[in-house]
């Protein structure tokens, strides 16, 4: 897995689990056989939520297994080996990319001050300089007044710079005054697997099962209809108390190469019994 933010830890948690629940059902496997590695380029996973509640998420997945390369970036991959800045090179028969986010191809190409990567727009979600240009989500870097920093590009500020680009556009047709955005990050979550996870909500830190809970009660309530909502609060309910529901999906293509493989061996054992053969 390449990358400790929350898709990163979120994904290498839920990978890590799922690995290990469904081992006893592969005896020739052996645990330690399975090697879960995050490699992430600062020296704490999910920078977002703080050093105190990164280092935690940190230990919980190494105490569950995970080897974590820390201040690591990943500078290629080729025939199943990750080559990565510290000069070595990880085997792995698959690779994870949640290494961040990248802005539209057409951004860089505008003539305008950009943040490794990302427009740098004003308070009023305009690029300055360029009338008429305005910016936000993913392709801008949205100054936080508070911090000075630029904001993070969740979900949370996106919707909310979506709508107050909207009315600052229409006030500029209009005729009327321009207002700053002016929001503040309201919590961040994180599930690290196991029934653990961190949370910050409101400058309030938690971690552990009580975060965990608050997690799924957040990303439960954002569900659209009460009927979804009933079912996936159902489905979790059940996952508490039983073992995961496990199935194995066969494509054509896997279909196709056990049928060459069952042909291959029945043509081996023939050729075998053949005498002199």
């Amino acid at each position: 897995m390449a990358g400790g933010g929350f898709a990163g830890v979120e994904t290498i948690g839920a990978i890590n689990d799922l690995v290990h629940e469904v081992l006893r059902y592969y005896p020739p496997l052996a645990p330690q056989e399975v090697r879960v590695v995050l490699i992430h380029p600062d020296e704490v996973v999910l920078p977002e939520l703080g050093e105190q509640l990164g280092r935690y998420a940190q230990q919980k997945l190494a105490e569950r297994g995970v080897e974590i390369h820390p201040g690591t970036k990943v500078t290629g991959y080729v025939n199943s080996l990750v080559a990565v800045s510290t000069g070595e090179a990880v085997p792995a028969a698959t690779l994870i990319w949640t290494a961040g986010v990248t802005p539209n191809p057409v951004v860089a190409r505008l003539p305008c001050k950009k943040e490794k990567g990302p427009v740098v727009v004003d308070e009023f979600l305009q690029v300055p300089g360029f009338a008429g240009l305005w910016a936000l989500g993913d392709c801008a870097a949205v100054p936080d007044a508070k911090t000075g920093r630029p904001q993070p590009p969740t979900a949370q500020h996106a919707l909310r710079q979506a709508r107050h680009a909207a009315k600052n556009i229409e006030a500029v047709l209009t005729g009327h005054q321009k207002k700053p955005f002016r929001f503040s990050t309201i919590g961040q979550l994180a599930s690290i697997g196991h029934r653990h996870g961190v949370a910050n909500i409101l400058g309030k830190k938690f971690a552990g099962f009580v975060a965990w809970v608050l997690w799924r009660s957040v990303y439960l309530l954002k569900l659209p209809r009460l009927a979804k909502k009933a079912r996936v609060a159902l489905s979790w309910g059940l996952d508490m108390i039983f073992s995961k529901d496990l199935e194995q999906m066969l494509t054509l293509r896997d279909v196709e190469l056990i049928s060459r493989i069952g042909t291959s061996l029945r043509s081996d054992g023939a050729d075998r019994n053949v005498p002199g053969g």
